[in-house]
């Protein structure tokens, strides 16, 4: 009964999920563009709906990111209870990530960029280098995953 309602919690979330991912591309590549005397730069295309898509996807974002670390905690917590060197895979985990984005922000470069028609006050180092590391870390995951999407099939095969 619980894996039944599992399942349609997750499958319902990721519906929702889809449901307003679709909306918001709609919005943005079917939403037209700002009106000629909004736009920050004149001879530039400028969307109506960026800011919503950008939005949507820092809270894609941050769900995700805190999603993540709350399950290697319970998960953590859980097999703390049943073995306690199994539970040093989790706080590693969770430690390899703290250690990521740590080491992603520290080689993130905080050159302020060049935005014509922009005024706003996040050409900030901290902020750039803060967006570097979003991207390296996402990099770095998808690289990971994809090797370990090769590499673990291999290695049951051979046990």
């Amino acid at each position: 009964m619980a894996v039944t309602k599992i399942h349609r919690t997750s499958r319902l979330t990721l519906y929702i999920g889809v449901a307003i991912t679709l909306v918001v591309l709609g919005l943005f590549y079917l939403g037209g563009q700002v009106p000629a005397q909004e736009k920050l730069v004149a001879d530039m295309s400028q969307p109506k709906f960026a800011d919503l898509l950008l939005y949507w996807a820092y809270a894609l974002l941050v769900i995700t990111v805190v999603v993540c670390v709350i399950f290697i905690i319970a998960s953590s917590l859980n097999q703390l209870k049943e073995s306690p060197k199994k539970t040093m895979g989790g706080f590693l985990a969770l430690l390899g990530l703290a250690a990521l984005l740590v080491i992603t922000y520290v080689i993130g470069d905080g050159t302020l960029l060049n935005i014509p028609g922009y005024e706003g006050n996040d050409n900030r180092p901290p902020t750039l280098k803060m967006t570097d590391m979003w991207l390296y870390s996402s990099y770095i995951m998808f690289v990971i995953t994809i090797l370990a999407m090769i590499i673990l099939p291999l290695i049951k095969s051979k046990k």
